[in-house]
């Protein structure tokens, strides 16, 4: 079994109305007993933070009146306190309870998987995710977690962004079922949805092959013109902003430091 401990934080959002309440900030529908992924953005429209959400079977509420919620939602550590800041903002008077529980984050792509899970989704490829009360022995296969995404060229926060710095275009979260633009209104929904309504998405997360060495910074060149900026790379394989209409007009070959670099299909398998 190929499984990883992430590095990330669970907190329990319960109350009266919390389903309700979390559904009016964030960028997706809450999807029953499934996991959803969204995200809280700022006015502006940029990710405050990503996360996963699942109902709380570790601690439901007993014996209290109908209407009571309790949500888990893990986001990656680095995201926590910008997060729980800006939850607990929004809670105003509302009787809900913003707590972070110890609990642990375990990423398993391949073998079989005999405790209770949930399919991640924003790729069929990416595998399960599991929340567990012990720590996993896995943290020696982060970086194989990471390979294995960046793989399937799908971007995740945990390397690729910090807060409040792209739009959930720019990370592809609206191909990755990171957003519902029929549901009601969210933080940022205007921003999000004129950019869905009225322009062309003008630049992408896009997973990169190397031929040679990079770092995060560096820059992808069609001659002397830019293509796209490095994010994260892990051997052979990374992650890079890419202008896309920079990309669809290059007439030389790519190079990044002097060395030929192949960009990857968008994670959906088109040509966004």
């Amino acid at each position: 079994m190929s499984a990883a401990g992430l590095d990330r934080t669970v907190f329990r959002i319960s109350g009266v109305g919390a389903r309700e309440w979390l559904l009016s900030l964030i960028t997706n529908s809450i999807t029953g007993p499934d996991m959803t992924f969204a995200a809280l953005l700022t006015p502006q429209g940029k990710i405050i933070a990503d996360f996963f959400i699942r109902t709380d079977s570790y601690h439901y509420p007993k014996d209290t009146e109908d209407g009571v919620d309790s949500i888990l939602l893990e986001t990656a550590s680095k995201f926590a306190p910008a997060l729980e800041k800006r939850l607990k903002m929004y809670r105003l008077r509302k009787p809900i309870k913003i707590e972070r529980v110890l609990l642990y984050v375990l990423a398993v792509w391949e073998g079989r998987i005999d405790s209770p899970h949930q399919e991640d989704p924003r790729h069929p490829s990416l595998g399960s995710r599991l929340i567990r009360r012990e720590p996993a022995n896995f943290k020696t296969m982060v970086g194989d977690y990471d390979a294995h995404r960046l793989s399937l060229g799908v971007p995740d926060s945990q390397w690729d962004f910090d807060t409040q710095q792209v739009f959930p275009a720019d990370a592809n979260m609206d191909l990755m079922n990171g957003v519902d633009f029929s549901k009601g209104c969210f933080v940022g929904q205007e921003v999000v949805s004129r950019m869905k309504r009225m322009t062309t998405v003008k630049k992408r997360m896009r997973g990169i092959i190397l031929d040679g060495e990079a770092k995060a910074g560096d820059r992808i060149l069609s001659g002397e013109r830019v293509i796209g900026d490095v994010l994260h790379v892990n051997g052979k394989a990374g992650m890079a902003m890419i202008r896309l209409d920079r990309l669809r007009a290059a007439e030389y070959e790519l190079r990044l430091n002097g060395e030929p670099v192949a960009v990857m299909k968008a994670v959906d398998g088109l040509d966004h």
